[in-house]
């Protein structure tokens, strides 16, 4: 009966029979020359950021909310719903006394800490004490919670892979049965099995996990790399990646973690690469040249850089260090050996 359809007609057939046509889709939009992202480059002021999370402190109580975080939405987005495609980042504060209850859930998510002293996370019982600086991890379906028992509030950035396992159809999540799961290691004691983030020459405990990297262990090793210049990168300055200590790879799965470094006055080549990029400013002022706009930045902002935007990056100060914490999602592009990276 088809043959002796004309195009249209047949088009409609397979339409009414949930069918389509190769011939139906436009060759630029499914093999395009450079990646299609609605992702778009752009600044989270951290006035802006703390103005909004004081204000959740004052009005959100956690006794109804799951988590008291202010998401970073991107305005490229349809729906605006997450920061990047794959990636989605938050300020998450947890006032003095409070609790954030146990729970776990299949995307994985890191903490930065940005601001205060005293608190806690817990991940899958060992104690992660939060100093300003460090970097938690709690990887896909382990047991976390969040505690301050102490006098200030507790304030850092809430990183997840939530937009991937949401395009992958993979999101579950499940509460804990208590409130708090029960401390077996405090953060001393699990630095001391892992030797500082490294494997110690004697295996670990069997089933232990390293999520916590110290802010005192891992600034020392990035001003020691910058000092001395070793393995600087024309186009990021001095890079110290995070690194998984029972694997060598990147932190997570689906997420790498890096600190650079960019010197007085230090302005990196341009570079792009097949993965999206989230920064936030630990320390300095700058600017970013990203595709053809630049965008200038300073301590607390965070930015975006997506998918195969050509981006420089440069130190504004004469005098000082600029400090930037990235997150990408390149493990997964690795994953599936697409991953690509040039000078631009």
């Amino acid at each position: 009966m088809l043959e002796q359809a004309t195009l249209e007609q047949l088009e409609a057939w397979m339409a009414a029979h949930d069918l389509g046509g190769h011939w139906q889709v436009d060759p630029a939009v499914m093999y395009g020359a450079t990646p299609l992202t609605t992702v778009q480059p752009h600044v989270w002021r951290w006035a802006e950021v703390w103005e909004a999370v004081q204000g959740a402190g004052a009005l959100v109580n956690l006794d109804v909310a799951e988590r008291r975080s202010v998401r970073l939405l991107n305005p490229g987005i349809k729906g605006r719903r997450f920061t990047t495609h794959t990636m989605q980042l938050s300020v998450q504060v947890v006032k003095p006394g409070e609790v954030a209850r146990a729970h776990r859930h299949t995307p994985a998510a890191y903490r930065f800490v940005v601001q205060g002293s005293g608190a806690y996370t817990t991940v899958e019982g060992q104690q992660c004490r939060m100093e300003a600086g460090d970097l938690i991890l709690t990887p896909a379906w382990t047991w976390h919670n969040h505690a301050n028992d102490g006098a200030e509030p507790m304030v850092w950035l809430d990183g997840l892979d939530h937009p991937l396992i949401t395009l992958l159809q993979l999101n579950m999540f499940e509460p804990y049965g208590a409130e708090v799961q029960p401390i077996e290691r405090d953060s001393d004691e699990v630095a001391a099995l892992w030797g500082a983030a490294r494997p110690s020459a004697a295996a670990p405990t069997p089933g232990t996990t390293y999520y916590h990297y110290r802010w005192r262990d891992v600034y020392p090793a990035l001003r020691a790399l910058a000092e001395r210049g070793e393995g600087a990168s024309p186009w990021d300055g001095a890079v110290l990646s995070y690194v998984n200590p029972r694997t060598g790879g990147p932190t997570l799965p689906t997420m790498a973690h890096a600190l650079q470094w960019l010197r007085p006055g230090e302005a990196t080549r341009a570079h792009r690469h097949l993965s999206t990029t989230i920064y936030h400013v630990v320390r300095g002022r700058g600017r970013s040249r990203i595709g053809d706009a630049e965008y200038a930045w300073e301590q607390g902002d965070s930015f975006t850089v997506p998918v195969w935007q050509p981006h420089a990056h440069t130190n504004l100060s004469a005098e000082a260090e600029a400090i930037l914490f990235s997150v990408t999602d390149a493990p997964v592009a690795r994953a599936f050996g697409i991953y690509r990276e040039e000078d631009a």
